[in-house]
């Protein structure tokens, strides 16, 4: 980054001065044309000499429209270029210098440091909104900013960074290839990544600003929390934000902001240690040890008796899915509560349901599978090993059981979605199903 190139390159800082004179000259010769003016002569001129030195130069767009701006008492000639898609460039070569050089027009149209405007500003139809240029770039890094202000901060020799305001309050540094290429890599990091005062940092909008978006993302989850600290966490690659909310009853959370700015969800910080190590400005292990008590209550009224010892949550929408380890019973479950109606799967089934015990081994449950088949078959197989089948029904699930006696095994088939066993199929019935895989099924 000590390479960064800040406000326009040595070389474009003397051609906004030096064909300064040159343009005028050239305008008093064509007094039919207003002070400033496009002419069609520079028109004409510019799309036949700089599409080739703007490709000779890097640039991989297409050129839609150009225009001749002036020569310098170096013989240096500048163009401004319009693309197909993407950013807006101005393009030179000095007659002693191998390759064209680029300026993007948010560079060019930078005020002189005298505050003039610059003789080198963007004209033409195409380069008349550069923030609405940016576009394709947001939409490649998946974010819904409409920009309210942009900044062009600088250049290395192998990126652009500019910085953005978004209607509503998102703020960001929008990393581009240099020169800007709309097929090429583009990353857009929230300003609270950035040190203020460092060389890429933002300066349209303050910290507090950028965190007030934290205030309305709470207001969207219902959730009762009277702010009173705000932390920036991290963003995903699919354009998602995190921020920590801590409220003034002790209690907090960690809140996601969608690839659209809207709300998408709230999770209290005892649950919240997947999303960059959990909170830091709320006591998450008071807040553990009061949601353990919770589940233990819960998993109780749905006839599940844990003292909940550690718990996990999985991330479904809409439903409230939690993993529970007990401290006075050696299997472990997975409960899917919704309000009077719950579901419990021992640790087997669940595998079989679409979920994962990862604190309890599955074979305590075994015993019950065991008690599940004989159920519904009169067989002496203790079950000893399980997988989910590889296939199933709109209504039924099945899970091939093994017997620990060798003697092969049977595919019991549940309730989708429940805990009941419906049917057993030896395993020359269940090859429709993807067939059993255990060593020894008959």
């Amino acid at each position: 980054m000590s390479r960064l190139r800040l406000g326009i390159a040595a070389a474009i800082i003397l051609a906004v001065a030096a064909p300064a004179a040159t343009v005028q000259a050239q305008r008093k010769k064509e007094a039919a044309a207003p002070a400033g003016a496009v002419t069609a002569k520079d028109i004409e001129r510019g799309k036949a000499e700089a599409p080739a030195l703007a490709q000779a130069g890097g640039l991989s767009c297409q050129v839609v429209d150009a225009r001749f701006i002036a020569t310098d008492a170096k013989k240096t000639n500048y163009y401004e270029i319009a693309c197909d898609q993407g950013i807006g460039y101005i393009v030179f070569k000095a007659p002693d210098v191998e390759k064209p050089t680029l300026a993007t027009c948010f560079e060019a149209n930078k005020p002189t440091p005298d505050g003039k405007p610059s003789a080198l500003a963007c004209k033409l139809p195409g380069n008349a909104n550069p923030d609405a240029q940016l576009a394709p770039y947001l939409a490649k890094v998946g974010r819904a900013c409409s920009v309210e202000k942009s900044r062009y901060i600088g250049a290395s020799p192998t990126k652009i960074f500019m910085e953005l305001a978004c209607q509503g309050g998102g703020a960001y540094i929008l990393e581009l290839d240099n020169p800007a290429n709309v097929a090429g890599e583009a990353r857009l990091n929230h300003c609270q990544n950035y040190q203020a005062g460092s060389a890429v940092a933002c300066e349209l909008t303050d910290s507090a600003t950028q965190l007030a978006v934290v205030d309305s993302l709470m207001a969207g989850s219902g959730k009762a929390c009277a702010i009173k600290g705000r932390r920036y966490v991290l963003s995903t690659k699919n354009g998602a934000n995190w921020f920590e909310a801590s409220c003034e009853d002790g209690t907090g959370y960690m809140v996601e902001q969608g690839a659209d700015d809207k709300f998408v969800r709230a999770v209290a910080c005892a649950d919240a240690d997947f999303v960059g190590g959990g909170c830091t400005m709320t006591d998450a292990r008071a807040a553990k040890t009061e949601q353990n008590g919770l589940y233990t209550r819960l998993a109780g009224k749905a006839g599940f008796q844990c003292e909940v010892e550690q718990y996990g949550i999985f991330n479904v929408p809409n439903k409230e899915v939690v993993e529970l380890k007990c401290s006075n019973r050696p299997d472990g479950a997975v409960v899917i509560f919704e309000g009077a109606k719950n579901t419990v799967y021992n640790c087997a089934l669940a595998e079989v349901q679409g979920y994962r015990c990862s604190f309890t081994k599955k074979d305590t449950a075994y015993a019950q599978v065991t008690k599940d088949l004989k159920s519904l078959k009169e067989t002496n197989c203790v079950v000893g090993n399980s997988r989910p089948m590889d296939r199933g029904t709109d209504s039924t699930v099945y899970m091939e059981g093994s017997c620990t006696d060798g003697a092969g095994s049977y595919v019991i088939g549940y309730q989708r979605g429940g805990t009941k066993p419906t049917e057993v199929l030896a395993c020359s019935q269940a090859k429709s199903l993807g067939g059993c895989k255990f060593p020894g099924n008959n």
